[in-house]
């Protein structure tokens, strides 16, 4: 409805100045002045009521956002989806807490089965030791010095199934000794 009002004012402002034109060369004394200044505010009052408009417009509509922004029903749902992401930000943050209490959990496991390996391969060792230092006496040089080398050898490689495997023939080389 405005903007026909403003194309009316804006043709009319035209017509004016057309008339003007055709009152100069008709030679009319005061009239052209006043019709150009007839068209001058008609073309005015255009723009102005344009500007009018489109500024009551924007002002409707941002009130009317502003409105709709603090409205109970947009509140409320804001609410909602703040507490969801805060749900969603705890759920991440317990996976991330589970993971790197795993992580921490694997570690000293695994520091803590490192340092039993280590006292019972030195356990071991003392076992192995006396043992050959039994055996020394009955077993072949050769002998001896190949079962001392292995321990040496798997004690340097930390095989503890090797270190076993050594006790139990140096425990049935004892066994045969004592038997004998």
């Amino acid at each position: 409805m405005i903007i026909k009002i403003v194309l009316y004012l804006l043709l009319l402002s035209f017509a004016l100045f057309v008339s003007d034109d055709i009152l100069l060369a008709l030679g009319i004394p005061k009239a052209p002045e006043l019709v150009t200044r007839l068209g001058l505010f008609s073309l005015l009052m255009a723009f102005l009521m344009l500007c009018i408009s489109g500024l009551v417009f924007i002002m409707s509509h941002i009130m009317q956002s502003l409105l709709n922004y603090f409205s109970t029903h947009k509140r409320i749902h804001r609410r909602l989806l703040f507490i969801e992401a805060k749900q969603l930000q705890l759920k991440q943050l317990f996976f991330f807490k589970a993971k790197q209490i795993e992580y921490f959990h694997e570690q000293h496991k695994t520091r803590i089965l490192k340092e039993d390996n280590q006292r019972q391969i030195k356990a071991l060792l003392l076992l192995i030791d006396r043992d050959l230092q039994h055996l020394k006496k009955h077993l072949p040089k050769a002998d001896y010095l190949t079962l001392a080398q292995a321990r040496k050898q798997l004690y340097s490689d930390q095989n503890i199934n090797g270190l076993l495997e050594l006790q139990k023939t140096i425990a049935n080389h004892l066994t045969l000794n004592e038997s004998s």
